[in-house]
């Protein structure tokens, strides 16, 4: 594995939120500042703190104040998206063996994970992910009821975008 891509993985995994402004800077490069902030719905100490981070690690780089991953990060990048599904509300993010579940309300990025493991145990059961009543989640997983909803929504939105991981 790639310095790069070690690097990046380790940043996502401390703070993941980064993985959603890393991802709008690469999807709309050449973007300034304001223009992130507007393209993003997110607030603009939410970018402003994003970018500082990302430029620390040198994900990011801003040339005449428009913002650009760094040349060594593109392709590290393109792969962790490559792994991410995209719904009206969430990116879902499939991150070694666990899954980040990202919602950007009220200008703020919202996350929650879960271990990729608990995603493959309930496929098992088509009888369970259709309907995904939390309560039977919690007998056949044997977690607790939060884990079993946040496990339900994960269901639910990949549903809605019709895939699964």
């Amino acid at each position: 594995m790639p310095l790069e891509s070690s690097v990046f993985r380790r940043v996502i995994a401390e703070r993941p939120w980064l993985f959603i402004v890393a991802r709008y800077v690469h999807s709309y490069p050449g973007l300034t500042h304001e223009e992130l902030k507007e393209v993003s719905g997110l607030k603009a100490e939410v970018v402003k703190r994003g970018v500082w981070w990302l430029k620390k690690y040198g994900v990011v780089e801003e040339r005449n104040g428009k913002l650009f991953i760094s040349r060594s990060y593109v392709n590290v990048l393109r792969s962790l998206i490559t792994r991410t599904y995209v719904t009206s509300g969430a990116h879902i993010l499939l991150l070694d063996k666990v899954i980040i579940v990202f919602q950007v309300k009220s200008g703020k990025i919202e996350y929650w994970s879960m271990p990729f493991e608990y995603y493959e145990k309930i496929t098992e059961f088509r009888e369970i992910t259709e309907s995904c009543d939390p309560r039977r989640v919690v007998e056949v997983l044997k977690i607790n009821i939060r884990t079993a909803r946040k496990l339900c929504l994960l269901l639910r939105l990949l549903r809605e975008c019709k895939s699964s991981l």
